[in-house]
């Protein structure tokens, strides 16, 4: 058995290649081939080389949740691919709701064995309409795009934090000493402070619900994102449904007393936050709203289809 590494140096705020050679030496007894990332050839591209050839691969992932993305978005067969994930990001929020073995040497010895353990639902965004992240001209065109995600997507705050977080000069230097959550936080409580609800329409099955002041909707292909908050409290990863939380009509200062029950999945307790469960979601905005998969920002849209593909994703932890 033959086993394929895929690595983002930078992977986990930096800490992929360094987690990497401390983990290494257990694979000695087993074949393998290590596959190092690169901004002109990404995880994206080496899944999709290693998994077109046609024969079964056992590929594992070493990195955060951004680095499984983009692996799920590289894959060419999924018939053909059973995929590992060592985690070492500073969210988790995939490793946390699929339910690893308790140690890192208990997540190895699993993976391997090189057996299928479970298989999960891959979600995937249709951006209908489109305009790049950063293009502030306030319109989009008629060029569909197209992400697979494993744990969530969504449109307005969420998304936008993630752009910001992005563009920030502190998140690199504060990953340096293991402390990139703080900008989530620091920029999530700055777009707070600036938000802009838009009026969306949401296509759930054969109903339409028009939200005039939406802050944001997070579809859940899992429980968890953003490093722990619970926005699909019901959700579950093979059930073949989407869970989304909308947040509808909040002010400022009762944002800040409803998010803190999303640690423990309660926010739907309040007016503020509705649940919606359904294989596929439509949303129409009346202006663009920005999209992440996996909290990658996709670029920014009006019109975005969210539903789960007919594919599962054969995990080997």
């Amino acid at each position: 058995m033959t086993f394929d590494f895929v690595i983002n140096p930078a992977g986990g705020g930096g800490k992929a290649a360094q987690f990497w050679k401390s983990v290494e030496p257990e694979f000695e007894d087993v074949s393998y081939t290590v596959h190092y990332s690169s901004l002109d050839h990404g995880i994206r591209e080496i899944v999709h080389e290693l998994t077109s050839c046609g024969q079964e691969v056992n590929l594992i992932v070493v990195g955060g949740d951004g680095s499984m993305n983009e692996a799920v978005n590289g894959i060419a067969d999924f018939s053909m691919v059973k995929l590992g994930f060592l985690s070492c990001g500073s969210a988790n929020d995939l490793a946390k709701d699929v339910g690893t073995a308790p140690t890192v040497h208990e997540q190895i010895a699993r993976i391997k064995q090189g057996t299928e353990v479970r298989r999960i639902d891959v979600g995937e965004v249709i951006m209908h309409d489109y305009a790049a992240a950063g293009d502030e001209s306030g319109h989009t065109l008629p060029n569909e795009q197209r992400f697979r995600f494993n744990i969530s997507a969504g449109l307005g705050w969420d998304a936008e934090i993630c752009f910001r977080v992005e563009q920030s000069p502190w998140k690199e230097k504060l990953n340096r000493i293991h402390l990139g959550k703080l900008i989530y936080i620091a920029e999530a409580i700055r777009t707070i402070f600036g938000m802009h609800p838009v009026a969306c329409e949401v296509t759930a099955g054969e109903v339409k619900q028009r939200f005039e002041q939406c802050v944001f909707c997070a579809v859940m292909n899992h429980r968890y994102e953003g490093g722990g908050f619970m926005f699909g409290p019901h959700a579950e990863h093979d059930d073949g449904i989407l869970d989304l939380c909308v947040v509808n009509d909040v002010t400022v200062s009762s944002f800040f007393r409803m998010f803190p029950k999303a640690y423990k999945g309660t926010q739907f307790e309040t007016r503020y936050a509705v649940e919606l469960r359904e294989p596929e979601f439509r949303f129409q905005t009346e202006k663009p709203v920005f999209v992440h998969t996996d909290g990658e920002v996709r670029g920014l849209s009006t019109d975005v289809t969210i539903h789960l593909l007919d594919e599962k994703l054969r995990l080997l932890f």
